[in-house]
């Protein structure tokens, strides 16, 4: 059978795919992610939403990736670790029936932990790594992966050799939403000079401390009228993106940018006057990471 039903199932959406024949023919996305469901629930809740897919959508096999898999999720899902190919992610499934629902195959995320270094973890963006892989026809390079936690992925003989998260997308919202900070941003049209003015700040920034100092601009420059407020927000965002950047991207050659196009656009914008390069990856990747996945897990459920 070639036929299956992929889910990208978030911490705040949910999208399923109907996929025929390694093609996409239908999808649908709601915001059920996995905050939105409560125990014991999510799999009355994925019968309702598969059930927006066409009718040949029931029963079909089901392959699902991301936070599902989590210990917030439906059933936690073990890590593989890296260095890690996609067969060891599909060899680390977890699988099992529900009624009502085709057979279900949950990928697991993945983990680092060097001795005596940090550990690290990811869910979701190693299936969008290995769908980009295949729709650019690479085998190595580094990821942006932009988002609550971002993620920069070395990848090399197409394995997942190491990564890096960055708590760009959360600390930003939480020195927005909380702090003094956001007291002088108001909404309206930016006209991009706050946000390049963000990315130009964080080149300067060369310790942990200078980081702190800057993010401070996002008042002084509002207290002194050298931005308007709908573009403290703006500086703000261009500054933290930026200092990723600068931590996270070759200073040559060219990474490649996974995620929704709000945020890759603002990542590829950094990066151009970073100086450095970036570049947008297909659309629809963690599709065809999913594909790849149950083309590897198929001939095991035969």
């Amino acid at each position: 059978m070639t036929d299956f039903v992929a889910i990208d199932w978030g911490t705040s959406s949910f999208r399923a795919y109907l996929v025929k024949s390694a093609q996409v023919t239908a999808e649908h996305e709601a915001a059920r992610g996995i905050l939105t469901v409560e125990p014991g629930q999510h799999a009355g809740v994925l019968r309702t939403l598969i059930g927006f897919l066409p009718s040949e959508a029931a029963g079909l096999p089901i392959v699902m990736s991301g936070m599902i898999g989590s210990r917030q999720g439906w059933k936690e899902a073990p890590y593989a670790s890296v260095p890690a190919t996609l067969a060891d992610i599909v060899q680390g499934a977890l699988r099992w029936r529900e009624p009502g629902l085709g057979p279900i195959a949950l990928l697991p995320g993945v983990m680092q932990d060097p001795p005596g270094g940090m550990p690290d973890v990811m869910r979701g963006e190693e299936t969008q790594i290995f769908g980009a892989l295949d729709l650019l026809g690479l085998s190595e390079g580094t990821f942006i992966m932009p988002g609550t936690h971002s993620k920069a992925v070395a990848v090399s003989d197409s394995a997942l050799k190491g990564f890096r998260s960055f708590m760009t997308g959360e600390v930003f919202a939480a020195l927005k939403g909380h702090t003094i900070l956001g007291r002088l941003m108001e909404d309206g049209q930016p006209n991009g000079e706050g946000f390049a003015r963000g990315v130009a700040a964080s080149r300067s920034v060369s310790s942990a401390g200078g980081l702190l100092n800057a993010i401070f601009g996002a008042r002084t420059l509002g207290l002194f009228k050298r931005l308007p407020p709908p573009e403290l927000g703006e500086y703000l965002s261009g500054l933290l993106i930026g200092a990723e950047l600068c931590e996270a991207l070759p200073e040559d050659g060219e990474a490649v940018v996974v995620g929704s196009d709000e945020l890759c656009d603002r990542y590829v914008r950094a990066a151009d006057q970073l100086g450095r390069g970036l570049r947008r990856a297909p659309e629809r990747s963690v599709v065809a990471g999913q594909i790849a996945a149950f083309a590897l897990l198929a001939p095991q459920e035969a």
